[in-house]
Order: C-alpha cells, then structure tokens, then sequence
C-alpha cells in the first residue's frame, strides 16, 4: 500500500483562511509603496514644506512638530528654517527619511552640516544658531 504526501484539502482551506485573517501571523497592513521624488511626503512624515512650481518634488517633508516659516527661495535655491524641534532631532529625522526617498548621505561625519544629493537635488541641514535647524535645498548642476 502506498501512502500518498501532501496536504490534506481541510488543512489547505485552514491554511487559507489563516493567511487572509489579519493576526494570524502576517503583516496585517501592507507597507506603503515608496513615494517617488515628485510626489508629496505630507502623508508620510505628517507635514511638509511645498516646494516652488518647476522643481523636482512638490514638497519637502518636515520633522513631526516641526513648521517651516519664512522661505527664502529663487531659481536654484529654497532656504528655509524649521522651527518646533531641534537640530538634532531635525537631522536624526532626515537620516532616516531621505535616504528611504532616494537620497544618498553625503556628509563627512567630522562636519556638523549633514549633506544629502539625489533626485536632482543636493540638501544641507546644519543648525541655524538659534537653536533651530535650516534646510537649505540647491537644483543640482547638469
């Protein structure tokens, strides 16, 4: 007599039924899809800084907490100061979230400005003196 593998049709549909009950192990939310660099980081970092029309991304996301009042920007540049958070918690924050956007760290780890380039865009994010952080968004050349 031969016994036959495999699973049985009632442990499948158990099998089944577990896998689309959220808590049965899974993840019971998928991971949101990363935003591309045109997009809008509002949703994802709870506010954010808008950008001017004719640059590479729409908005520019801000600290939890942190706003972003009186921009400087032309052309090539947007400058701006965040207030609501400390430095060190404005370049903790971004060196998590840029990099997950696309953007590479490019600071020497012996300067106290951090520096990330991607997407078109070089960024600094250094202290502002007064306790506050200021990002300072440049168009890349080329």
């Amino acid at each position: 007599m031969t016994k036959k593998r495999g699973i049985s049709m009632p442990v499948l549909a158990v099998l089944f039924a577990c896998s689309a009950i959220a808590g049965c192990g899974g993840d019971p939310q998928p991971a949101a899809p990363a935003a591309g660099p045109g997009s809008s980081q509002a949703s994802a970092t709870g506010s954010a800084y808008p950008m001017p029309a004719g640059w590479p991304l729409t908005e520019f996301p801000l600290p939890p907490g942190g706003t972003a009042p009186s921009p400087r920007a032309n052309d090539t540049v947007v400058s701006f100061r965040i207030d609501g958070v400390d430095t060190e918690s404005a370049k903790s924050f971004y060196a998590e979230t840029l990099p997950n956007l696309g953007y590479a760290d490019t600071h020497n780890a012996n300067l106290a400005i951090a520096r990330y380039e991607g997407n078109g865009l070089k960024i600094l994010v250094q202290d502002e003196q007064t306790g506050s952080a200021r990002v300072t968004i440049t168009k890349s050349d080329g």
